[in-house]
């Protein structure tokens, strides 16, 4: 388990770094190729917070989720993330599903306003590495 965690939390280092890079200031300052590139960037990290979260879940045996948002609201009920959180990662996930279905509705300006609120997805990895500290903490003890 704890070695994939590593690698998606790896991956979303990454990806965060990859949107640094991008600097984007506005919508309006989003070129074609800024467009595309942040698009592609926010999808990926959606992507792989499903996939902790996920991880997460079927490890601790904590149910199955129906959904991408449930998978939030599982963790949320179980103490590793906060109501705030997960409230923002089911946003997220809907947008998410904007950007995988429904692409051709998409706009600069609902492209840069996602990018606003991906920060969310840093605070669910934080929230997650407490949760797995505390865990390990506590099979220390035992």
């Amino acid at each position: 388990m704890f070695e994939k965690i590593l690698k998606i939390i790896g991956n979303l280092e990454k990806y965060f770094n990859d949107l640094k890079e991008l600097n984007v200031k506005s919508a309006e300052s989003l070129t074609k190729e800024k467009f595309y590139s942040l698009s592609m960037i926010l999808f990926a990290i959606l992507n792989r917070a499903i996939d902790l979260g996920e991880e997460i879940v079927r490890e601790n045996k904590m149910g199955i989720a129906s959904s991408y948002k449930e998978i939030f609201q599982i963790l949320n009920r179980n103490g590793v993330i906060s109501n705030e959180v997960a409230k923002q990662m089911e946003y997220l996930v809907s947008m998410r599903n904007v950007l995988a279905h429904e692409y051709f509705d998409v706009t600069e300006k609902s492209i840069y306003e996602i990018s606003k609120k991906i920060n969310s997805v840093e605070l669910l990895t934080e929230q997650i590495k407490t949760f797995i500290s505390r865990k390990n903490a506590t099979k220390k003890i035992k």
